[in-house]
């Protein structure tokens, strides 16, 4: 009885996964695309109590993780990357793919809480994790699109070429660009913000993602001076 289970979550998991070759590059088109038909898509959806929601694109939380998770199959398919051999807490903390990638998705997550924060903070309503939970679902279908494009820039610009150089500057100003503009149109619409003002605020949560990324980058990048970090760097390069 219980391998018939297994096999039916086994059945369900592949037909989900599959279903993602088809609904996720058209949840990203429509997303880039349509950027506030999306994000009403997301509040509609999330407040339906019924099964099938999300049925018609993939949820956003999930989008960003597979987003991220593409973007390092493309990292890892297109350079080699060369283990670090020092003690740095990035070193010992990021030293296996998994905890690479969970990194990776809660440092653009971060631009998904920024956005909700300010619109409710804006808006004049309590901070909590119900209150929270629609808008971030919004935030997180205009950064799945920022995420990829910025990671595969990243990796881009790893390859030292002139051409992948160009090209990664490209991307990366056309995606920030991007998201600049749908952010400063979704606080506009949520927050009843005029239009000056809405992309300030756009830029105040850029930079505010920005900065949170750029603090944790910088303390990653420490020395491990205590010993518990020397030890877990030597464990780590074992």
């Amino acid at each position: 009885m219980d391998f018939l289970k297994i096999l039916k979550s086994f059945e369900e998991f592949v037909y989900e996964a599959l279903t993602w070759l088809v609904l996720l590059p058209r949840t990203l088109w429509r997303i880039v695309v349509a950027p506030r038909r999306m994000t009403h898509y997301a509040s509609v959806q999330l407040a339906s109590q019924s099964e099938t929601r999300f049925s018609e694109a993939v949820s956003p939380p999930l989008l960003l993780i597979l987003c991220v998770l593409i973007s390092h199959f493309v990292d890892l398919a297109v350079r080699n990357p060369v283990p670090a051999a020092d003690e740095s807490l990035a070193n010992v903390l990021l030293s296996s793919e998994q905890n690479l990638l969970l990194y990776r998705t809660i440092a653009f997550g971060v631009w998904s809480l920024a956005g909700a924060v300010y619109m409710l903070v804006r808006t004049h309503q309590p901070v909590n994790r119900e209150t929270l939970r629609a808008p971030f679902y919004e935030q997180c279908y205009l950064v799945a699109p920022f995420a990829f494009a910025i990671s595969v820039s990243v990796t881009l610009i790893a390859l030292g070429r002139l051409w992948s150089l160009l090209t990664a500057v490209l991307l990366s100003l056309s995606a920030t660009t991007w998201f600049w503009l749908a952010q400063a149109a979704w606080l506009r619409d949520r927050a009843s913000l005029s239009l000056w003002r809405s992309l300030a605020a756009a830029i105040l949560v850029v930079m505010v993602g920005s900065a949170a990324n750029a603090g944790v980058g910088h303390v990653l990048r420490a020395k491990g001076n205590t010993p518990a970090a020397s030890e877990a760097a030597k464990d780590a390069s074992r």
